[in-house]
């Protein structure tokens, strides 16, 4: 089985850390085959655990986006949790994973959502400027 777009992450990231599986299973309290698994995608990641990988390489100064590695995360599962999500989110999830929207639609689809996040990102950072 080959990696997941989640494991290539988390593999480059300890390459540019120079970290093993081994180190970092150490200070992750999990073992070696454990961090292995959810690479390959052999194990599900368990979604609390995509923020202590976040933490982890943020101690070694080397930050991951957080919404990218969660994303990539529930790619891996395949699954995207809806606990927490309003009905509008939720309705817009389902919705959108029951559509037969062609690859062209869901490249203007992503490039629309990358844009309404880069706006949101702005506009808090902005408020935190004024503040």
């Amino acid at each position: 089985m080959g990696l997941t777009k989640f494991g290539e992450a988390v593999r480059e990231a300890r390459r540019q850390t120079k970290q093993t599986l081994l180190t970092m299973s150490e200070a992750l309290g999990k073992s070696p085959a454990f961090l292995s698994a959810i690479e390959t995608g052999r194990s599900k990641v368990p979604m609390d655990f995509v923020s202590d990988i976040e933490d982890f390489f943020l101690s070694l100064d080397y930050p991951i986006e957080s919404m990218r590695l969660r994303e990539k995360a529930m790619v891996a599962n395949e699954v995207a949790p809806l606990d927490g999500l309003n009905l509008q989110h939720q309705m817009l999830v389902a919705g959108f994973a029951n559509s037969d929207l062609n690859k062209k639609q869901l490249e203007l689809f992503a490039k629309l959502l990358a844009e309404i996040q880069l706006t949101s990102t702005q506009g808090k950072n902005d408020n935190a400027k004024s503040e």
